[in-house]
């Protein structure tokens, strides 16, 4: 979204207007989900981090500062909210094709392993995972997301890497395949 467009939204948002916001949602909903998705691994959570989180988007517009990247704002907000609905304890579904969002893996086996080795990583570590490489955004664009500084990105994502190659290593999933 261009940025002039994103500030008029969010204007017109601020002032009441719901097709504005409904607009917003248009715009984001699906990344939202997908976030949600591989954070909580379950679609039905998915939905509903995804469903809360634009509630809390709505009601904390007044807090938006103006300037900032609403994209970034929104994923902070949705990042949270699959974070405690996954530590909430309600969690772990069956895994199947359809929570397999990726489709760059080269086969259902390889997908479903990475995704069993994400959901043992800390539930940081896959967050920082998904934004990075699934959600392919910036070390700046995370580090804003979750209010960390751009270093501390990397050296936390280094550290997840290091740990999901391990696991994968320990699932039988090795990179000279």
């Amino acid at each position: 979204m261009i940025e002039l467009q994103e500030a008029e939204l969010v204007s017109r948002c601020r002032n009441g207007d719901d097709r504005a916001f409904a607009e917003l949602v248009s715009c984001y909903q699906k990344p939202v989900y997908n976030l949600a998705l591989r954070i909580t691994r379950s679609g039905a959570l998915a939905e509903e981090v995804t469903q809360s989180t634009f509630v809390k988007v709505y009601e904390r517009f007044g807090s938006f500062k103006t300037g900032l990247s609403l994209f970034s704002w929104i994923y902070r907000i949705a990042m949270n909210e699959a974070i405690n609905e996954y530590r909430r304890g309600k969690r772990r579904s069956s895994l199947d094709e359809t929570r397999i969002m990726s489709a760059a893996e080269p086969s259902f086996e390889l997908a479903e392993a990475i995704q069993e080795a994400l959901m043992q990583l800390k539930p940081d570590d896959r967050a920082l995972i998904v934004l990075r490489h699934f959600q392919n955004l910036g070390y700046r664009e995370i580090a804003v997301i979750m209010d960390r500084s751009e270093s501390r990105i990397k050296s936390q994502l280094f550290r997840a890497r290091s740990s999901l190659k391990i696991i994968l290593a320990r699932l039988g999933v090795t990179n000279e395949e």
